[in-house]
């Protein structure tokens, strides 16, 4: 784990889901029966835990899209990080991306520590979590800025031609990330989450990644504008860890973000360590009874 904040983003994953379909073992290492049984649990737990939270755009409550994004898992690590993200949309659109996860605990490894993190995917300061009707989070601030991308063709009529055209929009843009050196990030070829058809304000749009090896550190939203005269492609991008990033259009930057402070973060981009502890076998979880 390079740092607290980036822990969801700095975890293996054994995954490359798409399309809010939970990703299988890879086939050339098989799970054994007992750790497959107990990963279920484990997702069990964290969809639950998701359920539990009510995501708000100023007085609208969000929708958790029906199935998890992506399950990722790192068993080579030293506190066997697992957990799974999620997606709140507002009529279709992309409002809050979401991760729940854990990580064994150092000092009494049968407990593990659950983490949330979020990033406001909305263009005001209005996304605000509760639980047990008590605020949370409220990001207080503007969660993406959309820009027109220049030198794209006007998006296609049918919704398999504009697939196409945003897979390769994705495909031209580079991102890095620093730490003590710089790293390429590679693009995940598929989207996570697709804007379903008649979206409202939207022609249509799609949430991509970028990773590191198979950590995903950056995301990338793609949309289809519907003003009255011209369509056009705009991007937007959030970070999902602290380090550095940037993002080019060739030799064009695009977007950038400094590197944060390990810890707990509020904002447009919230993480929350430790919310609890939770029996790492699970027997005495409320999703395990």
């Amino acid at each position: 784990m390079r740092s607290i904040v980036t822990a969801t983003c700095a975890i293996g994953m054994f995954v490359l889901a798409t399309f809010g379909f939970a990703a299988d073992p890879p086939k050339d290492s098989p799970e054994k029966p007992a750790d497959a049984a107990l990963r279920e649990k484990w997702q069990k737990d964290y969809r639950e835990i998701a359920e539990s939270l009510e995501m708000r755009h100023d007085k609208t409550k969000l929708l958790l899209h029906d199935a998890p994004l992506l399950y990722y898992s790192n068993p080579v690590r030293g506190t066997d990080q697992h957990g799974t993200m999620f997606l709140w949309t507002e009529e279709g659109r992309p409002a809050v991306l979401g991760s729940v996860w854990s990580a064994m605990d150092r000092q009494k490894p049968t407990l593990r520590n659950i983490t949330h993190e979020f990033h406001s995917l909305v263009e005001d300061s209005k996304i605000e979590s509760l639980v047990d009707g008590k605020t949370r989070w409220a990001s207080g601030e503007a969660g993406i800025a959309w820009q027109a991308l220049a030198g794209t063709p006007a998006p296609e009529a049918t919704r398999t031609g504009r697939l196409v055209q945003m897979r390769a929009i994705a495909r031209r843009l580079s991102a890095s990330i620093t730490a003590e050196e710089k790293n390429e990030l590679r693009l995940l070829p598929q989207p996570l989450y697709r804007y379903p058809d008649k979206t409202a304000g939207a022609v249509d749009g799609a949430v991509f990644v970028f990773a590191l090896a198979t950590d995903p550190e950056l995301v990338l939203l793609i949309e289809a504008s519907a003003d009255a005269d011209t369509r056009v492609w705009k991007v937007a991008f959030a970070r999902f860890g602290n380090l550095a990033m940037a993002v080019k259009d060739g030799e064009r930057t695009l977007w950038t973000c400094e590197r944060g402070t390990p810890g707990r973060s509020a904002g447009k981009y919230y993480l929350y360590w430790r919310v609890e502890q939770r029996p790492a076998e699970l027997e005495n979880s409320p999703a395990a009874k």
